[in-house]
C-alpha cells in the first residue's frame, strides 16, 4: 500500500514529474510509479496502483505513446469505481483536457496510432477511450506551464496531502469480523490513561487481517486526533522513516525538522512552539526483528513530542520482549482466527458473491472452511479460486489443495516462515513434519524430546517460532495452523531431498 501512484509517459520521463514525485516525498508520502521502476511486471504495477490511495495522471503528448499506460489508466479508473481511490489529473506540455476527453488534436492521432501499431480491438479502444475521457474530466485538474511549474506543485501536494486527510483508507470489499476485532482495540485504547502514549502492537500470524482491523480502527476514530498517520507497508519505506515520517507528522506538531547529512541518524528535532496535539499513529506492516526494533527506536525518538491521549499502533507478526519492554509496549494484541460463522460468510462473498453459500455445496464448503482453519486469506483465495465452477471442479480443485497449496497462500505463509534465522527455521520443518504427534503436547515435553534429539537450544526456537506467530500454546499445548503444517511439511521434504543428494 502506497499513498501515491504517479502514471506517467515512460519516454520522455518530464522533469516536471521528477519535481512532483520529490515534493510529494518531501511532504512525508509514500510515492510509487512506473517510471520510478521501468522494468516493473504490469502485474505489479496493478498492485501497487490498487494499493495507492491517490493516483495522480500525469497527460502529455506522448502520454498516448504507450500501451502499459493506457493499461494503468484503465486500472486507475477501475480502482477510482470499485475502491473510491481518489484521482489527480495533470496536463503538461499545453495540452488541453479536450484534446485527451474527445481524442482529437495531435493526442488523439498519437492514440489512434498506437494502437493500429498493436493491433488493439474494437473493445479496448472503447475502455481506453471511456477510462481517458472520465479521467480527463475530474476535477480539479491541474496545466502547469513554464513559469508557474513550482507553484503548480505545490498545489497538487497540498490538493494530495487534503484528499488523504479527508478520505478513508480503503478495508475490505467484504470486512466479515472486522467490527468486532476493532471495538475490542477502541476498548483497550479507551482503557488506559489520557495522561500519557500507550503503544498497542496488533499482532498475529501473515493472512489474518491485521492490516485491515487496523484500517478500520484508523477510519473510525482518527478523526478524534488533532493529527493522524497511517504508515503504510513499512517494509518497503523503512529507510525514509528517520526523515519523511518525522517531516510530515511533526511539522504538524509545531516542530521544525533538519536534516544534518544523509543517513539514518542525521535528523535534529528542534520545538518550535509549545506541543500539545493529540497524535494518532499506525505503523503497518512490521515484519521482522530488525524493522521492529528500528521503528521502536524511532517511536521513542517522537513519542515525547506527543500530548496527552495520543495513541500509537504497531501491526506486526513479530514480536520480541526485549525491545518491546524497552519502549514500553502496553497492550500486544493478538488477532485470533475467524470462528466457524465468519469463515462461512467470507467464503461465500468469495465464491458466490453474497453472503449466505449455495446449499447444494455445503459438504464442500465445510471442506474449504476446515481447509482455510480460520484465515481470511485463505478463505478468500479459494473461494476466488472456486468462483463461477461447478461441483465436480469443486470437488477436483479441493482435493488438489491436500498436495498443493494455492501460491497466493503458499508465498506470503512462506515469507514468515523465511523471516526466522535457518537453525529455528530447520527446527519449524521439523515440527510441521511431525504436526500430527506434536500438536496438542505441552511446551515443556516438546522442549525436552527435542533436546533429547540434539537441539539443546529448543526453548529459545520455540519462542523465536511462537514470536512470529509460526505456532502459539493454549494452555501451554502446542498449536500451529493448518497451512502452515502443510508447507513446513512440504518445505521438510524439499530440504531433506537436497541434503540427500
Amino acid at each position: 500500500m502506497c499513498d501515491v501512484y504517479i502514471s506517467s509517459g515512460l519516454l520522455q520521463l518530464p522533469s516536471f514529474t521528477s519535481y512532483l514525485f520529490s515534493a510529494l516525498k518531501n511532504a512525508g508520502l509514500y510515492v510509487l510509479g512506473n517510471y520510478t521502476e521501468p522494468n516493473t511486471s504490469d502485474l505489479k504495477l496493478s498492485g501497487a496502483i490498487e494499493g495507492s490511495r491517490v493516483s495522480i495522471i500525469v497527460f502529455s503528448m506522448y502520454y498516448a505513446n504507450s500501451t502499459m499506460c493506457l493499461r494503468e489508466l484503465e486500472k486507475i479508473m477501475e480502482c477510482r469505481s470499485s475502491r473510491h481511490q481518489q484521482v489527480v489529473p495533470v496536463f503538461l506540455d499545453f495540452l488541453d483536457p479536450s484534446d485527451v476527453r474527445n481524442l482529437s488534436g495531435y493526442f488523439g492521432e498519437v492514440l489512434l496510432d498506437t494502437l493500429e501499431r498493436n493491433s488493439t480491438d474494437a473493445n479496448n479502444l472503447l475502455t481506453y477511450r471511456t477510462a481517458l475521457r472520465e479521467a480527463s474530466a475530474i476535477s480539479p485538474s491541474f496545466l502547469p506551464n513554464i513559469g508557474n511549474e513550482s507553484k503548480v506543485i505545490e498545489d497538487i501536494v497540498a490538493h494530495v496531502t487534503s484528499l488523504l486527510d479527508s478520505t478513508d483508507l480503503f478495508v475490505a470489499e467484504h470486512p466479515v469480523g472486522v467490527n468486532s476485532r476493532v471495538q475490542d482495540l477502541i476498548q483497550l485504547i479507551n482503557n488506559h490513561k489520557s495522561d500519557h502514549v500507550p503503544v498497542i502492537a496488533i499482532w498475529g500470524m501473515a493472512g489474518i487481517g491485521k492490516t485491515t482491523i487496523a484500517k478500520a480502527l484508523y477510519n473510525q476514530i482518527s478523526r478524534n486526533f488533532d493529527v493522524r498517520k497511517f504508515v503504510p507497508d513499512i517494509k518497503e519505506r523503512l529507510r525514509d522513516i528517520s526523515w519523511h515520517l518525522h517531516k510530515s507528522l511533526l511539522s504538524a506538531l509545531g516542530i521544525s525538522v533538519k536534516r544534518k547529512v544523509p543517513n539514518l541518524d542525521s535528523t535534529s528535532l528542534t520545538r518550535d512552539s509549545h506541543c500539545n496535539s493529540k497524535v494518532f499513529l499506525v505503523i503497518d506492516n512490521v515484519t521482522s526483528d530488525l524493522e521492529l526494533q528500528e521503528i521502536l527506536s524511532r517511536a521513542g525518538d517522537i513519542r515525547e513530542f506527543f500530548g496527552p491521549g495520543s495513541v500509537v499502533i504497531i501491526v506486526t507478526r513479530v514480536v520480541n520482549a526485549d525491545p518491546f519492554s524497552e519502549i514500553q509496549v502496553n497492550h500486544i494484541y493478538r488477532v485470533k482466527e475467524m470462528d466457524y460463522n465468519e469463515c462461512v460468510e467470507l467464503f461465500s462473498w468469495s465464491a458466490f458473491k453474497k453472503a449466505t453459500p449455495e446449499r447444494s455445496f455445503s459438504g464442500l464448503i465445510n471442506y474449504a472452511v476446515e481447509y482455510s482453519d480460520g484465515l481470511p486469506l485463505a478463505l478468500m483465495a479459494v473461494g476466488s479460486a472456486l468462483s463461477k465452477k461447478n461441483m465436480e471442479e469443486w470437488e477436483n480443485l479441493l482435493d488438489r489443495l491436500n498436495r498443493f497449496p494455492l501460491q497466493d497462500a503458499w508465498q506470503i505463509l512462506k515469507e514468515s516462515i523465511d523471516s526466522v534465522e535457518y537453525s529455528v527455521r530447520k527446527m519449524f520443518f521439523g515440527l510441521a513434519y511431525l504436526s500430527h504427534f506434536l500438536i496438542g503436547m505441552d511446551r515443556n515435553d516438546i522442549s525436552q524430546l527435542l533436546k533429547e534429539a540434539g537441539n539443546h537450544e529448543a526453548p529459545r526456537a520455540i519462542k523465536v517460532l511462537e514470536n512470529h506467530s509460526l505456532v502459539w500454546f493454549n494452555e501451554d499445548k502446542l498449536c500451529m495452523h493448518r497451512l502452515l503444517q502443510h508447507i513446513g511439511r512440504e518445505m521438510y521434504l524439499q530440504e531433506s531431498s537436497i541434503e540427500s543428494q
